[in-house]
């Protein structure tokens, strides 16, 4: 295994598992842009201790355009579009748009990244992952059609999509220019910091002192998370050989793993045929997207004249 699909799989993993953190966090009467923006500020700090090297402004200043597009559009516009997004549409429909975040990705590295290009096994597998998905996350909402604050919602998250795929291809691009911890150190600190005035001015200051201990052990396991996992995602995008789309198709993890962790860790879900049948169709969208043109090959060597 290439060692950026394995960096890629570690951060969906650890991402695949936030979910029932925030909805913890949150449940202690804090707002979400609030607890977003802390959280990732809290990253940064933690990551500067670690990255702090002499002349490091002066290298913010030299790739200034690479980190400018991480703080302003993978973290500021792409978390903030999530995050109203979220609040603007019900859950089911925001599942449903959301688990398009690989294909969409795969797409644009088809359109923007200099050396990453579909072919027809990768075409058929994102149609398959796609048939995968919406049997996981089904179709179910209140029924009721949309109205302007829905189809707003929609329009956000989509949006999230593309600005943190335009920054995934920026990175890929700049391979080995950057440390790509201290790349996550600066985009945390300085994007939680825009996020979290964003949550202040919108939704009023939450304090965060004198909250239960439930509240800080999940804070404390999404920094956690959030340190490791997007590190280990921009040491992926920067691995020499490694592409964009590749890396982007091990998100397809996150609806899998996110099913079987809320089977476990969540009263009242329970396995349905629907998402089992759709675990199973995404790993076989894997299989064909990382090995279809190898598995076609081997058979037509077995039946040559067939």
């Amino acid at each position: 295994m290439k060692k950026g699909i394995l960096y890629a799989i570690l951060a969906s993993v650890l991402w695949a598992i936030v979910n029932p953190f925030i909805k913890q966090g949150l449940s202690y009467d804090f707002t979400p842009m609030n607890f977003a923006g802390l959280r990732f500020t809290v990253v940064g700090i933690i990551l500067f201790a670690y990255t702090w090297h002499g002349g490091m402004w002066r290298e913010i200043v030299r790739h200034k355009r690479l980190f400018g597009n991480l703080i302003l559009v993978n973290m500021f516009l792409g978390y903030t579009a999530f995050y109203f997004g979220v609040d603007f549409v019900s859950g089911a429909i925001s599942s449903i748009v959301m688990g398009l975040t690989p294909l969409i990705n795969v797409l644009l590295a088809h359109l923007l990244a200099s050396d990453d290009r579909l072919n027809r096994y990768k075409v058929v597998s994102l149609l398959v992952s796609l048939a995968g998905l919406l049997l996981i996350v089904g179709t179910g909402s209140d029924g009721s059609p949309l109205d302007w604050r829905g189809i707003g919602g929609i329009v956000l998250l989509l949006a999230s999509i593309v600005f943190q795929g335009y920054s995934a291809i920026s990175v890929s691009e700049d391979k080995g220019k950057v440390d790509p911890i201290f790349l996550n150190a600066v985009q945390m600190f300085f994007g939680g910091l825009l996020i979290y005035g964003v949550g202040i001015a919108t939704e009023g200051f939450a304090p965060f002192w004198a909250k239960p201990a439930g509240f800080y052990g999940s804070l404390g396991v999404l920094v956690f998370i959030s340190v490791f996992a997007f590190s280990f995602w921009f040491m992926a995008l920067r691995t020499e050989g490694t592409k964009v789309s590749d890396i982007n198709m091990c998100r397809l993890i996150n609806p899998v793993l996110g099913a079987v962790l809320s089977w476990i860790m969540l009263p009242g879900e329970y396995p349905h045929f629907s998402t089992v049948a759709g675990m199973a169709v995404i790993v076989s969208s894997l299989v064909i997207y990382f090995k279809g043109e190898t598995l076609v090959g081997r058979w037509r060597l077995r039946h040559p004249h067939e």
